[in-house]
């Protein structure tokens, strides 16, 4: 029984280089495409135009407490105390609107944040779907991106990146 599984695993170990095919594996380079893509460039406008939108309106709010500030400062003398600290109290609010208008805007989950996926998430797709489109046309099993650094050595004959570029121009 034993020279069996013996001769049963024999076997199967010869058959596995014969059944064991060669992985092809490719690499793009994610920010050349992006670079290259016309609809990634119109986001990006798009993007800048509203975050300068957002730095003018937080520019008008910074100014308008610095100009409280000054305002409290120059008339200090000839306010009340409790005038004082009114003016005081609307200052800090201001301060504490300019704050939440910069977090709300520029913070993790923002406005900026917010348009920035809007923006990408339809090109993202494109992306992919031609990255995959050629990855199967082409048979690769793997398709790695070179664009962080993590790529330590590859052949050039390996990078698919003008494939893909090709591909979306296609549309």
């Amino acid at each position: 029984m034993t020279r069996r599984i013996v001769a049963i695993v024999a076997i199967f170990m010869m058959a596995l280089p014969v059944m064991a095919k060669e992985m092809k594996i490719g690499y793009i380079d994610s920010e050349a495409i992006l670079n290259q893509y016309p609809d990634y460039q119109e986001a990006q406008r798009k993007l800048a135009e509203e975050e300068q939108k957002y730095v003018a309106e937080a520019q008008a709010k910074e100014l308008v407490v610095t100009t409280m500030m000054d305002e409290i400062q120059q008339q200090s003398l000839m306010l009340s105390a409790e005038a004082r600290a009114e003016r005081e109290q609307k200052l800090d609010e201001k301060r504490r609107e300019l704050e939440q208008f910069r977090v709300d805007t520029w913070g993790e989950g923002g406005k900026l944040y917010t348009k920035n996926l809007e923006l990408s998430r339809p090109i993202l797709e494109k992306i992919n779907q031609a990255i995959e489109k050629i990855s199967q046309q082409d048979g690769y099993d793997m398709v790695f991106d070179a664009a962080g650094g993590n790529i330590v050595f590859a052949l050039p004959q390996h990078d698919i990146t003008d494939l893909i570029v090709a591909e979306l121009k296609k549309e």
